[in-house]
């Protein structure tokens, strides 16, 4: 509900002490009319609203107001104590003592409690001095939507009425009282809208990290969404291990991290400096330029180019530091408090999830370090017997064995179109990496020189012809039978350069991409019959090329399942079954390995011919031990064993 209106009651006993000349001067003065000058005065409470990030600001601004409009003597804020009861007054705008205050304390005790009881504008003139005029106000301040608006302080201010009415006096004091209580509820939306910002963002995050598979891709998604929603410029994460060594696991935007460069390496030393911290650390900051920690945050803007940055520490609901969290933004945000809140909120609400998917995560290695870590017992020898039982029985722990290989995309089939004669290269109409459909032109060849060639032989053939003729009038048979002979001679060629003529006209066979045939500039040159013009292959299946290490080879067979991801796509994996293992070796890299091939759909014609990437071909479940320690012991037994 809305403050209540603020009424200007001449009835209380107050009132009635200023005598008949009050009560003249409110059925005389007129109201308020709101001119011009009333109507700016409204903006420049307005403004003060606005403007002002904290009540003190306000104070001062309302009460420059007020002073720049009357003749005002002091002007004061009487907040309610946690008693109920208004007996502390806070000078406004002002840091001097306030000797004002004696002289009119105990009327004003009166007045406050006449406003409190009635929540009405209450004005008086000072005892002894009539044209000195004290006007009370209250200050409302609603607690919910559901309940009614309380007095949260009283706003008093002494004037002098000699050239204002009291009527406006009241009406400018309660303007500034009411302006106090919408700049309250001004920050009461803002805090509820900060609040559903807080959880709107954090869910979306959350949501984020559930997608995740690992640790690492967890770190990365929550650093760049981040840097996304905090608008910084580069947000980096380093977690903190059981003993407190911090290591740099994110930057976002940034897909791996090179620990030798500088920049990174400020980077970890800034985090490793204020990971002891449970507070934040920002630079610049007034009054600890000169800390280590303000140092170290010194450096890593000099080295990265920031303007300022803060270090937000990762901390769980429990109190468990997970890390800490370096922001890199401009000096104005780092300024700014409603900033800094939103920031340090967002990484407090996501960190108990960040450490649910850590947990979730961890290795096996991590588990025994922190069985190992509870144990506690003061027989050294237990101690160690009971550690080598549980490595061992660690070690027994079947695990399916991954082989590690080197995969690429190849197109399941490739077609060459060729030129189907001798003739010139007229002109091209695709390009490689076009996309081209069935019986698309692609390519028109010169027919001139064969026009010409089939002009020849139809000459050719038709005084061939009269040569038969004249023969046979003749009787003379044999000539007749050479000239028709010489006529079919011609006849066949002349309908080879038909047929010819017919394919100048080079078109796809297939729909597909144009993997080599760039010939523009080879425009106007001859080609010969079967010279290749252009390679095409289809998209909507791809085959993946894994090589198998010749030294794998005996652990894979066909069938087997295949989880491999593409350089092109870091954060996606695919999976397949190995169909057909090559069975000669081949030479990859400087190394021999089987060429095995795995079938992938192209629904969504993201692959192209030649990305590469890795892949895990999955075999049989073995020993953890056996999985780790096989190869030094293959190796071993090579080199020793004849």
């Amino acid at each position: 509900m809305n403050p209540p209106i603020l009424n200007f009651d001449f009835s209380s006993p107050l009132a009635t002490t200023v005598g008949p000349e009050v009560q003249r001067l409110h059925n005389d003065t007129p109201k308020p009319d709101y001119s011009f000058s009333d109507q700016r005065l409204m903006q420049h409470f307005g403004i003060a609203i606005a403007s002002s990030s904290s009540i003190d600001q306000l104070y001062s601004n309302i009460s420059q107001i007020i002073k720049r409009q009357t003749d005002c003597l002091c002007i004061w804020n009487v907040p309610k104590n946690t008693d109920g009861e208004f007996n502390d007054p806070q000078l406004l705008a002002d840091s001097e003592d306030d000797p004002l205050w004696p002289i009119v304390d105990l009327q004003v005790k009166e007045m406050l409690a006449r406003v409190a009881r009635t929540h009405h504008i209450c004005s008086s003139p000072i005892q002894n001095s009539p044209h000195t005029t004290l006007v009370a106000a209250p200050i409302f301040k609603q607690i919910n939507k559901k309940s009614n608006s309380v007095i949260d302080s009283i706003l008093i201010g002494c004037f002098s009425s000699k050239t204002e009415s009291i009527l406006r006096l009241q009406w400018l004091t309660g303007i500034a009282s009411d302006a106090i209580s919408r700049w309250h509820q001004k920050q009461s939306l803002n805090s509820e809208e900060n609040k559903s910002r807080y959880l709107t963002d954090s869910i979306g995050l959350i949501h984020s990290l559930d997608q995740t598979q690992s640790i690492s891709q967890a770190i990365v998604i929550l650093a760049n969404h981040l840097r996304r929603l905090c608008d910084a410029e580069q947000v980096s994460i380093c977690l903190t291990d059981a003993k407190n060594v911090v290591s740099l696991q994110a930057i976002s935007d940034v897909e791996q991290i090179d620990f030798n460069a500088d920049s990174n390496k400020t980077i970890l030393h800034a985090c490793q400096q204020t990971a002891r911290q449970n507070d934040e650390v920002s630079y610049p900051e007034d009054g600890k330029t000169g800390s280590i920690e303000q140092l170290a945050l010194q450096k890593y803007c000099q080295a990265n180019g920031a303007e300022a940055c803060v270090c937000i520490p990762l901390i769980t609901g429990n109190g468990r530091r997970l890390g800490v969290v370096l922001l890199a933004c401009s000096k104005g945000k780092v300024e700014n408090l409603h900033y800094r809140t939103y920031c340090s909120k967002l990484i407090q609400m996501t960190s108990s999830h960040v450490d649910v998917v850590i947990r979730a995560n961890r290795g096996t290695k991590d588990i025994f370090a922190a069985g190992l870590g509870k144990l506690k017992s003061s027989n050294k020898t237990r101690a160690f017997i009971l550690a080598v039982t549980i490595l061992v029985a660690v070690m027994l722990i079947p695990f399916t064995y991954r082989v590690n290989c080197d995969c690429e995309l190849q197109p399941v089939l490739r077609r060459f179109i060729a030129a189907p004669h001798d003739s010139i290269l007229e002109k091209t109409y695709v390009n490689s990496g076009d996309m081209i459909a069935t019986d698309q032109l692609i390519a028109s060849l010169d027919g001139r020189k064969l026009r010409i060639k089939l002009s020849g032989i139809r000459a050719d053939y038709d005084g061939a012809k009269k040569r038969r003729e004249s023969a046979l009038a003749l009787g003379n048979i044999a000539e007749s039978q050479i000239a028709l002979s010489e006529m079919n001679r011609f006849l066949s060629k002349i309908d080879i350069l038909k047929q010819q003529l017919t394919q100048l006209e080079v078109r796809s066979p297939i729909d597909g991409l144009v993997l080599t045939g760039d010939l523009e500039k080879a425009e106007g040159a001859p080609l010969e019959m079967g010279q290749t013009l252009f390679e095409v292959a289809p998209l909507n299946e791809m085959v993946a090329e894994i090589n198998i290490p010749e030294s794998e080879i005996q652990y894979v067979t066909s069938g087997m399942p295949v989880v491999f991801k593409l350089n092109a796509f870091p954060l996606e994996s695919w999976t397949g079954k190995v169909e057909h293992i090559h069975p000669c070796t081949e030479i990859v890299d400087n190394q021999s390995v089987f060429i095995a091939r795995v079938h992938l759909p192209n629904t969504q014609n993201q692959f192209r011919p030649g990305m590469q990437g890795s892949a895990k071909i999955e075999t049989e479940r073995a020993p953890l031990g056996w999985n780790l320690f096989h190869r030094g012991w293959e190796s071993i037994r090579y080199w020793t064993v004849w």
